[in-house]
C-alpha cells in the first residue's frame, strides 16, 4: 500500500468513527491528497477501486453536506469534484445547528418529566446546561478564529 493509499484509508476510518460511511471518508481523503481540483467521477472510482453505485451515493452525500463541490470545465462534459472551499465553516455551522436542535429536544424532555428530584431529570438538566454552553460558545470560537486570521 502506498503512503497516499494509507492516508486515504486513514481519512476513511476517521470519518467512519464520526458517522459517515467509510467510502465517503475515503473520497474526502482522495480529494484532500489530490494535486488537482479536477477529480472526475471515473478518477475517484479508479483510485478507490470502488463501484459506480458506491462512489455515486457517497458523492451525493458529501455534496448534500456541503463538504465537497461539483464543478465543470468549459468544453468538457464531465463533472469534477473538490473539497468545498468553506467546508470547515459548513461543518461548524451544521454542528451548531444540531446542538440547537438537540437542546430543544432536551427542553421538551424536561417538560415531560414532572419529578424534578428524579435522577434522570437531573442528568437531563446537566446535559441541557452543557448544550446551552455549547450553543453560546461555538459561535464565539468562530468569531475568535476569524479575528485571528485577518
Amino acid at each position: 500500500m502506498t503512503e497516499k493509499e494509507k492516508y486515504i484509508e486513514e481519512v476513511g476510518v476517521f470519518y467512519e468513527k464520526y458517522g459517515l460511511p467509510k467510502m465517503a471518508g475515503r473520497i474526502l481523503g482522495c480529494l484532500l491528497s489530490s494535486e488537482t481540483d479536477n477529480n472526475s467521477f471515473d478518477k475517484l472510482k479508479d483510485i478507490l477501486k470502488a463501484s459506480k453505485g458506491s462512489i455515486s451515493g457517497n458523492i451525493n452525500l458529501l455534496l448534500n453536506q456541503n463538504m465537497i463541490e461539483k464543478h465543470t470545465i468549459s468544453a468538457d462534459r464531465k463533472s469534477y469534484y473538490r473539497i468545498a472551499m468553506n467546508s470547515l465553516e459548513n461543518i461548524l455551522e451544521a454542528k451548531t445547528k444540531s446542538v440547537t436542535e438537540f437542546r430543544i429536544i432536551l427542553e421538551k424532555g424536561l417538560k415531560i418529566n414532572s419529578n424534578h428530584n428524579d435522577l434522570n431529570f437531573n442528568n437531563i438538566s446537566d446535559i441541557l446546561d452543557y448544550y446551552n454552553f455549547l450553543e453560546t460558545e461555538i459561535p464565539l470560537l468562530r468569531v475568535k478564529w476569524e479575528k485571528r486570521n485577518k
